[in-house]
């Protein structure tokens, strides 16, 4: 032993504790260095790894949450949610399979890339007849919440980021061999998953039918649900009534006032029914004709969910005539608009007429009325709307060429003399 470590010793020095810091520092450099290499080691296929694992989850979560909270009525807008939903499910367990298996299998990960964008493909062209008329202030990831209730530029945008996992991983060149037990069991938990959501339908179905109260019109086309406090639907007691029908996108709430009115209209002798088109249903439940049921192209915007695949507009004349009728201050120019179409009765919602002037002002003269809302009713009522028809018939106003032949708390129903 050196002088030096003698030294060194007498004041406390301990060769064995300095090899021991030494192999810890070793030690610990050589941990940290071993994860960070097994961080830099995930390479691009890690990262798509982690990519499939945070959107499959978001995905799922968010078609579970969508189909967690049905609102049955009306029906097409529930078969858009389990549409919708349905897919997101898949696409998202697709890409949790996909992280789970990585490594093992990159050429079935291929495969189910693919199936993944064929699906979100669906998802776009499906979702694409659904279009609300504009893009409203919501961001893009609240629209699935929403009813998926997307605007042509949302809907591509949520599709896009939604598709970039898949669309990576079918781009990456594979690495793996093929696993056809793993392929057979992926397809059975896609099929079992189809199948679950297959059934809660056919369950939301059920429930549905239960609440059938009446079918209504010459064809029986146009069912009447009652609404029990506590069911898988939007409930309301003042409207406890749901008016329904396959063919149309229309269907709404109604009181049990509105159901009296529809009643006592059936019981009428008349001709064709002006109202605007939100009510044709309750005028064809009523085994009556409707001046117009929908709105024309020209005021497409004032739609709240246009829905391409039936879609049947009425003429842009005979909008702006019914507009017209109800918006002229004259009742001369009233009464030849509904000897023109043969109408002979007027149907008016009560609760609702004042909201749907501005509509109607829009309809009436669309290039002038550049778009709805441009009526301010605070500001310009006695302007605007108290010299309107229906401002008059909604008042009681005294007419020369028609009579009141029904009041209650919602509607009102006049005659032409």
């Amino acid at each position: 032993m050196t002088m030096t470590e003698i030294i060194r010793k007498t004041m406390g020095w301990c060769p064995n504790a300095e090899f021991a810091k030494d192999s810890e520092e070793i030690n610990m450099v050589s941990y940290e260095g071993k994860y960070i290499d097994k961080i830099k080691g995930m390479g691009f296929s890690g990262f798509l790894s982690v990519l499939h694992l945070v959107f499959g989850a978001w995905l799922i979560f968010t078609a579970l949450q969508v189909l967690a909270k049905p609102m049955i009525f009306p029906w097409w807008y529930m078969e858009i949610n389990m549409f919708s939903s349905g897919i997101l499910l898949l696409v998202g367990l697709s890409s949790i399979m996909i992280f789970l298996n990585f490594v093992k299998s990159s050429n079935v990960h291929r495969i189910l890339a693919l199936v993944n964008i064929a699906l979100l493909i669906a998802f776009l062209i499906y979702l694409s007849q659904f279009l609300v008329s504009s893009e409203f202030s919501y961001s893009v990831f609240d629209k699935p919440y929403m009813g998926y209730s997307f605007g042509p530029v949302t809907l591509v945008l949520f599709t896009f980021i939604i598709t970039i996992p898949s669309a990576l991983t079918f781009f990456n060149k594979p690495s793996g061999e093929r696993n056809k037990r793993f392929l057979m069991a992926i397809l059975l938990v896609l099929m079992i998953t189809f199948a679950s959501v297959g059934v809660y339908y056919l369950y939301l179905n059920k429930q549905k039918d239960a609440a059938l109260t009446a079918e209504l019109g010459d064809k029986s086309e146009i069912k009447l649900y009652k609404i029990e406090p506590g069911s898988t639907s939007y409930y309301d007691d003042a409207h406890p009534y749901f008016l329904d029908s396959p063919g149309d996108t229309t269907g709404h709430h109604i009181s049990l006032d509105t159901f009296q009115a529809m009643q006592f209209l059936q019981k009428r002798e008349t001709g064709k029914v002006l109202s605007w088109w939100d009510y044709e249903l309750e005028i064809k439940a009523a085994g009556k004709e409707p001046v117009i049921s929908y709105a024309s192209k020209a005021i497409k915007s004032t739609i709240a969910r246009p829905a391409s695949l039936y879609d049947k507009f009425e003429p842009e004349e005979k909008v702006a005539d019914v507009s017209m009728f109800f918006t002229t201050s004259s009742e001369d120019v009233a009464k030849g608009i509904a000897e023109k179409y043969g109408a002979n009765s007027v149907y008016l919602p009560k609760q609702r007429i004042n909201d749907l002037i501005e509509v109607m002002m829009f309809a009436a003269n669309p290039a002038l009325m550049q778009k709805p809302g441009s009526i301010s009713r605070a500001d310009n009522f006695d302007e605007t709307i108290k010299p309107t028809m229906a401002n008059k018939f909604i008042t009681g106003a005294d007419l020369k060429y028609f009579d009141k032949v029904f009041e209650n708390k919602d509607v009102i129903i006049y005659e032409l003399k």
